[in-house]
């Protein structure tokens, strides 16, 4: 939540969508709601905690409005020193999967920071696959998907690319490959690589792939399990 005399100040000049900019030019994309004149920023904002590495500390953020949506951005640790951005070639851009978020901020929205959180849910007959990465997945650039267990009902035959949805609500445009090399096997790479470095995913991290209860559509949702 943004601090009200901001909101006061600024309200008529915040959209829908916020771009976040740290020091290294890595862009964040969040969605913004506003609730009793209050401005929350919710989806993408929890993409922080993993690129800058604050799971586990105390961290402060000090934000500067640059007009048009936008804020310079800068984190501090508990004892308000700087904490260096990662640098990328080129740098990060989280965007975010917009397709069942409107346009228009909602009214009469409850001032629950659970329920503005990013979520999407998994029904019972859902295609759900859970799996421990290995070494292969973390620096072979691809993610290795069974064929028969998963990757069958989940993927049209002939697809060449897919969207990764992950759990703090960003979208990663990924390739798919189907293998038969030593067994049949889907292989997802793209930017599944730029993913694995701006989650600081690892070796024996579980991950849990869920597509809807239709299948093979375009995209694929992934929650982190760590």
């Amino acid at each position: 939540m943004l601090p009200k005399m901001f909101s006061a100040d600024f309200r008529h000049k915040i959209y829908r969508f916020a771009t976040l900019v740290d020091p290294f030019a890595n862009q964040f994309e969040v969605l913004v709601e506003k609730i009793n004149n209050n401005i929350y920023l919710t989806h993408g904002w929890y993409a922080l905690k993993d690129f800058y590495n604050i799971n586990r500390i105390e961290a402060w953020v000090t934000l500067v409005y640059t007009g048009r949506g936008q804020f310079g951005i800068i984190l501090r640790d508990r004892f308000r020193a700087v904490i260096d951005p990662p640098k990328f070639e080129p740098p990060m851009k989280f965007k975010l999967y917009k397709s069942r978020v409107g346009s228009d901020f909602v009214a009469d929205l409850l001032e629950d920071t659970n329920l503005l959180s990013y979520t999407h849910e998994i029904g019972v007959d859902d295609i759900t696959f859970e799996k421990k990465l290995s070494a292969y997945d973390i620096t072979t650039k691809f993610l290795m998907v069974p064929y028969e267990e998963f990757g069958e009902k989940a993927f049209k035959k002939k697809m060449t690319t897919i969207e990764i949805v992950d759990d703090s609500g960003n979208i990663w445009k990924c390739i798919i490959i189907c293998g038969s090399f030593q067994y049949k096997h889907y292989k997802i790479g793209g930017e599944w690589k730029r993913l694995v470095a701006a989650r600081r995913i690892d070796v024996g991290d579980m991950i849990k792939l869920h597509c809807d209860v239709l299948g093979k559509d375009d995209h694929l949702y992934i929650k982190l399990n760590r």
